[in-house]
């Protein structure tokens, strides 16, 4: 901010230094050098005046939508200006008479024409500056004020998903700790490395997809120990460059929605497929799971954790992504395309 106000600032200065000095320029055609600059001088002087006194009127008047006051007193100020103008300019020697170009008569009317058009372009010019950055600057507030308010949102969004995630897992653990199984203690530990992701890791930035990977792979491990038996589970992964940043914990919801709803307990065909597309340009998130809609017991599919992250991803990737879900009577489907380049 600081860099682009003084940027601001020599910009100013050079276009007020640049109309001084062609005034001398052309005022020393007729005149000697300090007569030349004491005329610029005065002339863009009076100008420069005009131009962010009337700055300041358009803030107090203008965008307040009292326009007759603003046209009231910026019209005042403008002729008086003119006058102003006209009288230093008529101060000095006439440039007909020195050279013999034009009668006298027509340099003094031409005077007058000339500082009443120079004011009144220098005012249009000052009007539309300062609406025109009254605007902006009015959209850039509207722009932060947007931002904070989809910041507080996906704050929101990602407090539902840690305890969701975390309640699930504990349910797994509890589950195991009943029959008193050894595998107990190994889900508890894995619980802690994801929870030190989740809570340490996840800080609101975008993390390179391994560490997403990494850690879907710790969610699945975590679920196989709560069965006696291997399950039919799958994870796989094509394309090598894992270094791409996507937002934290956008796909393992998906993953956990899998095995929420998959219909291990009393499917002996159940199985959960995933797959891992990366490409130059996009990533390619799919989860495939059989299910019952006879169980009762499980919450409706597809509930609260895919549509928490269909509003995060709108928030985060806006026209950059598809999330297309497939539900049969036997099977459900998601893929999520995600591009991660403008």
């Amino acid at each position: 901010m600081n860099d682009r106000k003084q940027l601001k600032l020599w910009m100013h200065i050079g276009v007020w230094l640049l109309a001084f000095i062609i005034h001398t320029l052309v005022f020393s055609r007729f005149y000697s050098f300090q007569l030349s600059f004491l005329r610029g001088l005065l002339n863009v002087a009076p100008m420069a005046l005009l131009f962010y006194v009337n700055i300041w009127l358009v803030n107090r008047y203008f965008d307040k939508k009292s326009y007759w006051l603003f046209a009231l007193y910026s019209g005042v100020m403008v002729l008086l200006l003119t006058f102003f103008r006209i009288r230093i300019n008529l101060s000095f020697p006439d440039i007909a008479l020195m050279s013999g170009a034009l009668p006298a008569i027509n340099e003094r009317l031409l005077l007058r024409f000339g500082a009443l058009a120079t004011n009144v372009g220098v005012w249009i010019l000052s009007t539309l500056y300062q609406v025109i950055r009254n605007r902006d600057e009015e959209e850039l507030r509207n722009l932060a004020v947007i931002s904070r308010q989809q910041e507080a949102q996906l704050q929101a969004l990602r407090a539902q998903i840690n305890p969701h995630f975390l309640f699930n897992t504990l349910n797994n653990i509890y589950s195991l700790a009943v029959v008193k199984s050894d595998k107990t203690a190994e889900m508890v530990l894995k619980l802690s490395n994801l929870l030190r992701y989740v809570t340490y890791e996840e800080v609101g930035r975008p993390v390179a997809l391994g560490r997403e990977i990494e850690h879907i792979r710790q969610y699945i491990d975590l679920f196989q120990l709560r069965s006696e038996t291997p399950l039919d589970v799958t994870f796989d992964v094509k394309g090598e460059d894992i270094t791409v940043k996507v937002e934290p914990m956008i796909l393992i919801p998906m993953v956990e929605n899998c095995f929420k709803h998959c219909d291990f307990d009393t499917n002996s065909g159940a199985f959960v497929r995933i797959q891992l597309e990366i490409s130059p340009k996009s990533v390619i998130f799919k989860t495939h799971n059989t299910k019952n809609d006879a169980d009762r017991q499980k919450d409706e599919v597809g509930g609260v954790g895919l549509e928490n992250i269909r509003r995060r991803l709108e928030l985060l990737y806006p026209g950059r992504y598809e999330l297309v879900i497939s539900n049969t009577d036997t099977t459900f489907e998601v893929k999520l395309s995600l591009s991660y380049h403008e």
